[in-house]
Parts: structure tokens; sequence; C-alpha cells
């Protein structure tokens, strides 16, 4: 998204940002603000222990020894025995986490901290932790020993009585020497066995953790960025806030927006430069025609330009040939304002000298006639096939715009589509009859009846109309244009929003009351 696509996202979506901007301020400031007391310190305190032997052990071994411990702290037996001295009514693993073991192989210190909200609370846990694991790692080392022990007088038992065996089958058969061997072999064995029981009987707990310093309450008072206190400075953040998240709301909006909304988004869509765009005006139109004599203003300029640019671009190619300029008027959907391009561009080309045919054929919707003449077409007593043999001069109908008639077949009965065929069929003879012809067709997007027309034009003009054109309708009718013809293509944009210029307020007339009509002028 360029950054003219941004501003005009946010010149489009002001609401956005401002509601936004809105609901932040009185978040922040509608609320009561906090006291000293809601934020009041809480309190650290550690329990630091040492480990006796770790210092006579090797780098690795320290290492992995202190690694059990910290395991040992918060998994296992030690956090239940916590939470039943605590009276702790949680799971004793939440109780766990509320403690950080932290650990210096190095100098054989273990400390174990706790942050809470008193400092009553922070020494309790962080002492609790450290007796117990003091305690249980106790109890282990006591239990090992005492189970090695017993496992050694069940080997010495086994051993003495192996030795018994064999020097009672020695005693009975003096001279075996294996029997002998097997017991001299047995002696040696409980004799090593024996010593292993006489040191694990002098032996204590290898791994005797003391306390070096038990925890002490410490205050902790928060630093860093904190809630403002007051409501104007909370009212203010809040808005900040709200800023940031309406612009991204607008943004996102203007994503997801399925609307052709600015001249450039137009432009890229259709892969055109727009020259021409008609402007909004301010107070209401009274006639759908405004290209009237003696009336010179923006809007009304602005199809005078628009027949201009469409006679530069065909280049004299149907003045060569000898006929007249044949210009169609489409659209990508209904209301984009190509009714109202297509009777001003007609009423253009009649001003300029030229004798000029307006030709219906949207027969779904019909309202050239309506707008022209101030009435429907009238009905034909042939039907549809009718009109394709009569002459042009029955069919063609005066206006009360000096040179310019109306081709309209919509007063006929048949088909939408075979209309549109019919009068494809004719354009040849309209174009050799009049200086120039303008179309007025079906939206391109809704209908197949406008590519009858197609191949005859010398100049497509696409109306687009901002806010309304959808973005899927447009790039739709171009990609069928593309297809279908070589015709040059004119862009005009409907609601561009344009500065009010006093050079027209200075030159615009009221138009004649001949060519007045009460029908408001639509798309």
């Amino acid at each position: 998204m360029g950054t003219e696509s941004v501003v005009a996202a946010l010149a489009r979506r002001w609401w956005a940002v401002v509601a936004f901007v809105l609901l932040g301020v009185l978040a922040g400031a509608v609320p009561s603000p906090s006291s000293a007391a809601d934020r009041a310190t809480v309190w650290s305190a550690s329990h630091t222990l040492l480990l006796s032997d770790a210092a006579s052990s090797d780098p690795a071994t320290a290492s992995r020894l202190f690694n059990q411990l910290r395991l040992f702290a918060v998994a296992g037996e030690v956090p239940k025995r916590v939470a039943t001295q605590l009276g702790y009514t949680a799971t004793p693993a939440s109780l766990a986490a509320q403690v950080t073991v932290e650990v210096d192989p190095l100098s054989g210190a273990l400390r174990i901290a706790t942050v809470q909200s008193t400092p009553e609370a922070a020494v309790s846990i962080a002492d609790a932790f450290a007796d117990q694991l003091t305690t249980y790692l106790a109890e282990r080392e006591d239990k090992l020993i005492s189970d090695r022990l017993a496992d050694t007088v069940k080997r010495l038992d086994d051993l003495k009585a192996k030795v018994a065996a064999a020097q009672a089958k020695i005693d009975a058969t003096p001279g075996d020497t294996l029997t002998a061997a097997e017991l001299d072999a047995l002696n040696r064995q409980y004799s090593v066995v024996f010593g292993q029981y006489d040191q694990l009987q002098g032996q204590q707990g290898t791994s005797k953790l003391i306390t070096l310093e038990t925890a002490q309450p410490i205050e902790v008072r928060p630093k860093g960025l904190s809630a403002p206190t007051s409501r104007f400075s909370r009212g203010l953040l809040g808005g900040a806030v709200g800023v940031m998240i309406g612009i991204g709301a607008a943004l996102l909006l203007s994503r997801i927006d399925r609307r052709v909304r600015t001249r450039a988004q137009a432009e890229a869509i259709f892969g055109l430069q727009s020259q021409i765009a008609i402007p909004n005006v301010s107070k209401k139109i009274n006639s759908p025609i405004v290209v009237v004599a003696g009336r010179h203003d923006s809007l009304s300029d602005a199809y005078r330009t628009l027949r201009n640019v469409v006679g530069f671009v065909e280049g004299g190619v149907a003045v060569a040939e000898q006929r007249g300029l044949v210009t169609l008027v489409v659209s990508p959907g209904s209301g984009d304002g190509k009714t109202s391009v297509s009777l001003n561009l007609a009423a253009a080309f009649a001003e300029s000298g030229l004798d000029t045919i307006a030709v219906n054929t949207d027969f779904r919707r019909p309202a050239l006639s309506e707008r022209l003449l101030g009435e429907m077409p009238s009905s034909l007593a042939g039907r549809a096939t009718a009109a394709a043999w009569l002459p042009l001069e029955d069919l063609i109908r005066n206006t009360r715009i000096e040179r310019l008639s109306l081709f309209d077949l919509a007063g006929i009965e048949g088909p939408p589509g075979q209309l549109a065929r019919i009068t494809s069929g004719r354009v040849h003879e309209l174009s050799a009859a009049a200086g120039a012809v303008v179309i007025d067709t079906s939206p391109v997007g809704a209908t197949a009846e406008v590519l009858e027309l197609v191949p005859h034009a010398d100049v497509i003009v696409i109306v687009v109309r901002l806010d309304s054109t959808s973005v899927e309708a447009a790039t739709r009718t171009i990609e069928i244009l593309r297809v279908l013809t070589e015709a040059h293509l004119l862009l005009v944009i409907i609601g561009e929003s344009r500065e009010r210029s006093k050079y027209y307020d200075d030159y615009a007339q009221a138009p004649p009351r001949a060519a007045r009509a009460s029908h408001p002028a639509v798309g």
C-alpha cells in the first residue's frame, strides 16, 4: 500500500481513528487511578546452602551433582513435604513454581529464592524448601547406606554357607584338590565383602548440605515504566493507544474494501490514465442534460472536455471513412452513471454542430428515452424482427435538442439479447446517417448484450463511479474489453471531489427552460 493510498484510506475512514481515540481516552480516564497501595512492593528471600564435599569433586562431577540437587529441590518428594509443612492447599507443583534454585559448582553454594507479597511468606517458603531438601537428602543417604549394608550382610551369609559346604566336602574327601581351590576362592571373597561391610558401618552421607545463611526478606520496589496515576495522564495514554489501533483498523478496512474509492485505484485496475473526471455537484440537478447553451460550469464543461478528448483519440478515422464517429459508453455495474454520460456526451456532440444519434441498448433497464424525451419509447406495431428491416426514419425520433436524435428499440416486444443484436446490425447505417453516434449500453459485468456492440465502436468510454463501482466488476470489465477490441479506451471517473472554482461562479448560468425536465440525473 503506497503513501498516497495510506493517506487516502485514513482520510476516508477518519471516523474509525476518532472512535478508537475516544474509546481509549474513556478506558484510561474513567476507571479510578491506581494509588501507591495498589502498586505495593513485593518481597524476596533466599536461603543459601553449602555442599561440604563439592570443592573436592572434579568440575564435571560437581556440575552433575548440583543439577541433581536442583531437581530434588523442585520436583518429587521435597515440594510435597513443603506443602504439608506450610499447609499449602494447591498442588505441590504450583508451590515449587514459586521458587528458583541457583547453583555455583565452584564454591559449592546452592541458593533457594522466592518472591512473595509479604516478607513472612517469602522467608517461610525459602527456609521450608531448604530445610526439607537437607532433610530429604540426609534421609536418602541413610537409606542408601542401610540398603547397601543389608545387601552386604546377605552376601556374607551366602558366602559363609558356601564356605561351610566346601569345608564339609573336603573333610569327607581330603584329597579333593578342586574343592580345596574352590574353598580358597570363597574365603577370599568372604574377606573382601567383610571389608566392605566394615567400611559401610563407619560411613556417613557423602553429600552433606549445611545452611550457610537462612532467608532474610528484602523489599523489591517496582522499576521501569508504570501505569500513570492521574486521570489526565491515563486518558492521554489511552488516546495514544487508540490512535494506533484506529489507524490499523482504518488500513484494515481499506484493504478489505471491495469498492473503487480513488482515481488512482481505478487507474491501476484499468491500466488507463483518466483524463476526464465528472465532479460532484453540491446542488440538485433538475435536468439530466447539463450540456445546454448558456451553461458553463464545472459539470457541463467536463462533458464538453470528454467530447473533445473522444474526438482527439479517435484521430479522424471515421471522417476519413466518411461516416460518423461511434462512441460506446459502458460501465462495470448498474448505477455507475453511464446513461448520464451518454446523454451529455451526445448533447455535447450536437452542440458542436454534428448531427448526433443517441442509441439505447440497455433493454433490461431502459432509461435513455425517458430522460431525453420525458417518456418511454412508443410501442411499434411489429415484432422485433420488423425493426431489422424498417427504414431508419421510422425508428429515429427527434428531440428538443437541436441536431440530437434518438434510436431506441425498447418499445418493441422481444428479448433484450435479440433487440441488442438488431441494434448492433444497424450501427453501420446509423453512423452513415449522422456525424456522431453515442451508444448507451447495459453494464458489462451484468449482461452479455453489450458485447454485440463492442466490435462497432471507434472509442469506448468506461464510466466508473467512486464509492460505488466494485473492484471485481471493474476488473472483469477491463479483462473482457481487452480481449474483444482494439478500440481506443477512455476512463471517466464520476464522483471525484474538486475544489470550488470562482471562475465558474462568474460564468455559470441556469439552463434554458426548454432544456429542463422533471427527472433527476441518476446513473
